[in-house]
């Protein structure tokens, strides 16, 4: 019995271990402003999926890392209309984006 414990222990660290070298060290980053002028409070996303970003329309910054895409649409829950984010991006202005989904 010891043994299949520590035989399990081995495999289970050994998956976690394979898990962490696959995955970026650091995912891309949207930084959404509320005012204009990417002024006010502000909101980072990051990470895997979709995220709700209406309440902040007062510009975008996005830090691409590793390279993790992520595509901004106009409706919620990642629907609409859309714009790809491949590179570093900022922008100052009143946008109308409701969502993103980051891609992983």
């Amino acid at each position: 019995m010891a043994t299949t414990s520590k035989a399990a222990a081995a495999a289970v660290l050994l998956l976690l271990v394979a898990a962490a070298a696959v995955l970026p060290a650091s995912a891309s980053t949207l930084t959404v402003f509320s005012d204009k002028g990417c002024a006010g409070r502000t909101k980072d996303v990051n990470g895997c999926g979709c995220f709700d970003i209406s309440g902040y329309k007062g510009g975008y910054h996005f830090v691409f890392t590793e390279g993790q895409a992520a595509v901004l649409y106009t409706d919620s829950y990642c629907h609409g209309s859309s714009v790809s984010l491949k590179k570093e991006t900022r922008r100052c202005k009143l946008h109308n984006f409701k969502s993103i989904y980051m891609i992983c």
